[in-house]
C-alpha cells in the first residue's frame, strides 16, 4: 500500500474561523425562531468544510510514494495542513510531467484527525488544487459531512462542496474540529426550581425506560414569571444537540462562505417536519469581533408543505457581535396583574460575554396603554434588566430587576429586584448548591392566600440534590435555610399602632425535607419504533402505563421573636397514560389525582410562607383530540374552604420535532405561548431532506 506524507506549520486562527461555516448556518435556525440557543454559540464554532482548507502559506508539501520499491521524495513549494496527511487507495499513481498525484477506489485520507474517503482522489502540485469525487465523505469526532465532489485550491484558500449534507454534534462540536481536549461543566448541582411540569412532560418523564434517541427540550415561552402552579416552559440551558444540513453547493474562498439552496432541521427522518431554508445564506467575517450573516429568500417551512416566510418578520441581514443574541425585533407577553395584559419587548446587550451577560429589555404594555387611551402614558412603559457572570464552574452570579412604569411618583410599588451567588458543593458525596441572595420586593404565591410580597430578604439557603436511599427507591432532598426577611403580617401584637404599612422584620430559620418513593402498578407496550406510529406525534415512544405516588414532606421554620411554624404531611396520588399517540384521533390519555393532607402547629408570623391548605386535591387531564392536538387541564382546590387554588387550561400541537402550547389561568390572570423543540440524536446516515 503506498503512502504520501505531508508537514506544515498550520495557522490556527484561520482555520477556526473557517470552521464556522457550521455554526453560523446552524444560527439560521435561531435566527428564524429564536429558540435561545445561547449555550450552542457560546465561543468558536468552526465549519465543517474547513477540513479541506487549514492552510499556511510557508510550509512545503512533502510527500512519499512508494511504487516497485523506494523512490526519492520529491518536494515542491504548497500549503498543506500540519502534521502527517495518510492516504490510502487501491490504486495510486504519480506522473512526475504533469505533477499529479491521482488515486482510485476506496480511497482513504487521514490528517488532522480527520477522515475523508471517496472513490477518486486527484491532486495537482502544478495548479495547487485537490479534488475528491464519488460518494465523498468528510468524518472528524462525531462532525461528518457528504458531498458528491470536494475541490480546494491551496494557493488561493479557495474552495467548494457539490451536493452537501451532513450532521452537526454540538456537544463535541469545538473540540472535534481543533482537535482539543473538551471541558464539560457541571449544571449547578442540587438546584432547584419548584416548578411543577406540565402534566404531558410528567407523564412521559416517568414512562418506563426505553432505548429512546430523544435527549430533551429547548425552547420559548412569552410568559414573564414562573410560578409553582404556572410552569413555563423557558429552557434552563437547554440546547439542541444534533442537527443535520443540506445545501445544493458550499462555496468558501477566505473570510467567507455562500450555501446555495441551504436547508436545516432536528428531525432524523425525511421529509422533516420543521426545517428553515434560504435560497442563498451567506457568512463573512467582519473584523475579529464582528461577524455577518446575509440570507435571500429565508423561511421556515412547516410540515414540509407550509412556508412561514422569515425576512418580512426578522431581518436578511444580520451583524453578530457575539453568538447567542436573539435577533428578533420583539417578542409578546401576558401578565394581567403587573402589566396590565398584554405587553411587548425587545432585548438588547450592552454587555455579552462568555463569562458576563448583561440583557436590558425595554417593555410597552400594550393593553395598558389602549385601556388609558392614551399611548404615551408613563404606566405603560417598563423595563427589566439581568445580568450573569461566571466566576469558575462552580460559581455564578445571577442579578436581576423590573420597573413596570416609570410613574416615578410609584416607582417604590414598581419595581423589583434580586442578586443571588451560586456556589456547587459535593457533600457527603452528593452534589449540593448554596445560594446566597437579596433580594427586594420579591413576589410569591402562597397557594389559597394568592400573591404576596417579601420587601425585603438577605440570607443563604444551602439544598440537596436527590438522595437515593440504598436500594429501597426511597429519594430524599433537603434544604437548610436562613434569612432576615422584612415582609407583611396581620398580626397585630407585632404592629406599632401608629405604622404606613403592615411589614414586621424578623430572622427566619428553616429546615425541610421530602422523602418520596413511586410504585408502578401497571406497564403496557410501546409501538416499535417507526416513523410513521411511534415518532408521528411525540418524541418519544409512549408507554401506557399506572404508576402510585407517595411522599412525606416535613419543614420547620424558627423565627427571631420566638415564633415557630412546624408541620408535616404526606401525599398519595395515582397518574398515568393510556393509549400510544399514534392513531388520528383518541388514542392518548394522561391524567393525574394527587391528595396531600398536612398536620401543622402554630402559623409564621409572616403571611407569605404561612401554611394555611391543610388538605389539598389537585387533579388533572390530558387528551388527544384528534392528530396532533391535545387539551389539557390542571387544577388545585382547598378542600377544607372549598376554595379554587389555580385552574391551568392549555391546548397543545405536539409533533415529533416540535411543540407548541397555548396555555391560561384565569385564578393568577397569567397566560403564555411556549414553543419548545425536541433534541435529538441518532447513530448511522440520514437520509436526504
Amino acid at each position: 500500500m503506498e503512502s504520501v506524507s505531508v508537514g506544515k506549520q498550520s495557522d490556527r486562527y484561520v482555520a477556526r474561523r473557517k470552521w464556522q461555516l457550521a455554526g453560523y448556518l446552524l444560527l439560521l435556525s435561531y435566527y428564524a425562531i429564536d429558540i435561545s440557543l445561547h449555550p450552542v454559540f457560546a465561543g468558536e464554532v468552526p465549519a465543517p468544510t474547513a477540513n479541506l482548507a487549514p492552510i499556511s502559506s510557508s510550509a512545503p508539501l512533502k510527500y512519499t510514494i512508494v511504487q516497485n520499491g523506494p523512490q526519492a521524495p520529491p518536494t515542491t513549494n504548497i500549503a498543506a495542513p500540519k502534521g502527517t496527511i495518510e492516504l490510502n487507495a487501491s490504486q495510486q499513481e504519480f506522473d512526475n510531467n504533469t505533477q499529479i498525484i491521482t488515486a482510485n477506489g476506496k480511497v482513504v485520507v487521514r490528517f488532522n484527525q480527520a477522515i475523508l474517503q471517496s472513490d477518486r482522489l486527484r491532486v495537482n502540485l502544478k495548479t495547487k488544487i485537490a479534488v475528491a469525487e464519488g460518494n465523498v465523505s468528510l468524518l472528524r469526532g462525531k462532525q461528518i459531512l457528504y458531498g458528491t465532489q470536494f475541490e480546494y485550491n491551496f494557493e488561493e484558500d479557495r474552495g467548494s462542496v457539490v451536493e452537501a449534507r451532513g450532521d452537526i454534534y454540538q456537544p463535541t462540536l469545538v473540540s472535534d474540529l481543533n482537535g482539543i481536549a473538551r471541558t464539560t461543566v457541571a449544571p449547578p448541582a442540587g438546584e432547584k426550581t419548584f416548578v411543577e411540569p406540565l402534566l404531558s412532560d410528567r407523564l412521559r418523564n416517568d414512562q418506563p425506560v426505553t432505548n429512546i434517541q430523544n435527549i430533551g427540550t429547548t425552547g420559548i415561552n412569552s410568559s414573564d414569571r414562573d410560578i409553582e402552579y404556572q410552569p413555563t416552559l423557558k429552557p434552563r440551558g437547554g440546547t439542541i444537540t444534533r442537527l443535520r444540513f443540506q445545501a445544493d453547493k458550499i462555496d468558501f474562498v477566505g473570510d467567507r462562505v455562500t450555501a446555495e439552496k441551504i436547508r436545516l432541521t432536528n428531525d432524523p427522518f425525511s421529509p422533516p417536519e420543521l426545517q428553515v431554508k434560504a435560497d442563498r445564506a451567506q457568512f463573512r467575517i467582519v473584523s475579529s469581533e464582528e461577524d455577518e450573516i446575509t440570507t435571500s429568500n429565508a423561511r421556515l417551512t412547516v410540515e414540509n408543505n407550509f412556508d412561514v416566510p422569515i425576512s418580512p418578520l426578522f431581518r436578511d441581514r444580520l451583524v453578530l457581535n457575539k453568538v447567542g443574541k436573539s435577533p428578533n425585533p420583539f417578542n409578546i407577553g401576558f401578565d394581567g396583574q403587573e402589566r396590565g395584559g398584554v405587553y411587548v419587548e425587545n432585548n438588547f446587550y450592552p454587555i455579552f460575554d462568555p463569562r458576563f451577560k448583561l440583557t436590558v429589555t425595554p417593555q410597552y404594555y400594550l393593553q395598558r396603554a389602549v385601556t388609558k387611551l392614551n399611548p404615551i402614558d408613563s404606566s405603560a412603559f417598563g423595563v427589566k434588566t439581568s445580568i450573569e457572570g461566571n466566576f469558575g464552574p462552580d460559581t455564578t452570579l445571577q442579578a436581576s430587576a423590573a420597573l413596570t412604569g416609570f410613574n416615578f411618583d410609584k416607582i417604590s410599588d414598581n419595581f423589583r429586584g434580586q442578586v443571588s451567588v451560586k456556589q456547587n458543593l459535593s457533600l457527603v458525596g452528593y452534589p449540593h448548591l448554596l445560594t446566597g441572595e437579596a433580594v427586594y420586593r420579591q413576589q410569591v404565591f402562597n397557594s389559597s392566600l394568592g400573591y404576596q410580597d417579601v420587601q425585603s430578604s438577605l440570607g443563604a439557603v444551602l439544598a440537596s440534590s436527590v438522595i437515593p436511599i440504598g436500594n429501597t427507591g426511597v429519594n430524599l432532598d433537603y434544604q437548610l435555610g436562613a434569612q432576615m426577611i422584612n415582609a407583611n403580617t396581620d398580626r397585630q401584637n407585632l404592629l406599632s399602632p401608629t405604622r404606613s404599612n403592615n411589614l414586621i422584620t424578623l430572622n427566619r430559620y428553616q429546615a425541610s425535607a421530602n422523602l418520596n418513593k413511586s410504585f408502578r402498578l401497571w406497564e403496557g407496550k410501546s409501538l416499535p419504533p417507526n416513523e410513521k406510529e411511534t415518532y408521528n406525534y411525540s418524541p418519544v415512544p409512549v408507554v401506557p402505563y399506572l404508576q402510585l405516588n407517595t411522599g412525606i414532606r416535613a419543614v420547620n421554620s424558627n423565627y427571631s421573636n420566638g415564633e415557630n411554624q412546624s408541620a408535616i404531611g404526606y401525599n398519595v396520588g395515582i397518574q398515568g397514560q393510556f393509549g400510544n399517540f399514534s392513531k388520528q384521533s383518541f388514542d392518548y390519555t394522561g391524567f393525574n389525582l394527587n391528595y396531600f393532607q398536612q398536620f401543622r402547629s402554630q402559623e409564621s408570623p409572616f403571611l407569605f410562607d404561612r401554611l394555611v391548605d391543610n388538605r389539598i386535591l389537585s387533579a388533572g387531564i390530558n387528551q388527544q383530540i384528534s392528530g396532533p392536538f391535545r387539551l389539557g387541564i390542571q387544577s388545585s382546590l382547598n378542600l377544607d374552604s372549598g376554595q379554587q387554588i389555580s385552574t391551568d387550561y392549555y391546548v397543545e400541537y405536539s409533533r415529533r420535532t416540535y411543540n407548541i402550547i397555548v396555555r391560561y389561568n384565569p385564578t393568577l390572570q397569567l397566560g403564555s405561548i411556549g414553543f419548545r423543540l425536541s433534541d435529538f440524536n441518532w447513530d448511522g446516515i440520514t437520509p436526504r431532506f
